[in-house]
């Protein structure tokens, strides 16, 4: 199914409106039919997604310390802006500072971000969703970052009481109509993993306009989280699971090689990988392009990178795109079979 996206002329004389105003594109979520399941397609993602680069100084300085930190050296647009250009998933950290749910990367070191408090960088979200109300689901992976409690006494160690705020926090910005939550999917079925098995995710005319969240920590976050809800009942945040697990439903296979990918997106799992990773030092095109490769033939839905579109590598080039320049397509492992021929 080939996106045939073209900019359309407003008739400005037949509406009688401004000659200069123009019809905005159309979304490119627009290319699916909505009797397709919200896991039969594959979307582009970015890693750390509220990310700003350090100040040159401090970047060189770190880096002197630890190669590592050439990891930091790049921005994103802002997450209205990603999504814009097709970006239909994100990665945010998340720092319980002086109370309030913080995003950023490392304290003190690798603090740049486009939206500081948790919740702005949801309003964000939020009204661009309101504006594009026929998106396919966005997706939003939190990741709590206890270790940093080491680095700066202000972040505290997650408690109940901060996970149940972080439930609050999504809640107070989006309405039970706009999230798609652990109860939505499970239905009446005892397990989330019953339902996702058996009856499968929504449908995209279920599931358009909505946002899921994925808890993306595991350990005691994880069990925190879903102390006495071990389907995650009545919570908003799906959590990171495994096969087996009673909320089973979102994996995640950072590896983008991973062998079982295949197996999961067909047995019915969510799963999200990342395009860029394990690369260590090599970062040629080749290698980057091969990564990239596998992780979309595996099947992933959700494909992350640090190089999402309008954001090239500075060097060669690689940008995540799927095969055609484009920015989501049919799922090639779990999707029918004659709408992934004409995707190709």
């Amino acid at each position: 199914m080939k996106l045939f996206l073209r900019r359309i002329a407003c008739a400005a004389i037949a509406l009688a409106i401004p000659a200069f105003a123009e019809a905005p594109d159309p979304l490119p979520d627009e290319q699916f039919p909505d009797t397709l399941r919200m896991n039969q397609i594959q979307v582009i993602g970015t890693h750390n997604s509220y990310h700003q680069r350090p100040p040159e100084e401090r970047l060189k300085m770190v880096i002197a310390i630890t190669k590592e930190a050439r990891g930091w050296d790049y921005s994103h647009a802002p997450l209205d802006v990603q999504l814009d250009r097709g970006v239909r998933s994100f990665e945010i950290d998340l720092h319980d500072l002086e109370g309030v749910w913080q995003v950023f990367h490392v304290p003190g070191f690798d603090e740049g971000t486009s939206c500081r408090i948790f919740t702005d960088c949801l309003e964000t979200v939020r009204a661009w969703s309101e504006a594009h109300p026929r998106h396919v689901p966005i997706v939003i992976l939190l990741e709590i970052k206890e270790d940093m409690a080491r680095m700066d006494h202000r972040i505290k160690m997650p408690d109940a009481a901060a996970m149940d705020r972080m439930d609050a926090d999504i809640r107070s910005v989006f309405s039970e109509e706009q999230l798609l939550s652990p109860d939505d999917v499970r239905g009446d079925h005892d397990t989330l993993e019953e339902a996702v098995l058996s009856d499968g995710w929504p449908t995209l005319a279920d599931a358009r306009g909505k946002v899921l969240f994925e808890l993306h920590s595991r350990g005691e976050p994880r069990d925190l989280y879903l102390a006495g809800r071990p389907s995650a009942e009545g919570r908003a945040i799906f959590p990171r699971s495994k096969p087996g697990d009673p909320d089973a439903a979102f994996m995640v296979r950072d590896n983008p090689q991973s062998k079982d990918t295949p197996e999961l997106v067909r047995r019915g799992y969510v799963v999200r990988t990342r395009a860029d990773s394990g690369l260590g030092r090599d970062r040629s095109l080749e290698a980057m392009v091969n990564r990239r490769d596998a992780g979309m033939a595996g099947g992933a839905q959700y494909v992350h990178t640090d190089f999402p579109p309008g954001e090239a590598h500075p060097e060669h080039g690689y940008v995540l795109l799927f095969p055609g320049k484009e920015v989501m397509r049919v799922n090639p492992v779990n999707g029918p079979a004659a709408l992934v021929t004409e995707n190709e």
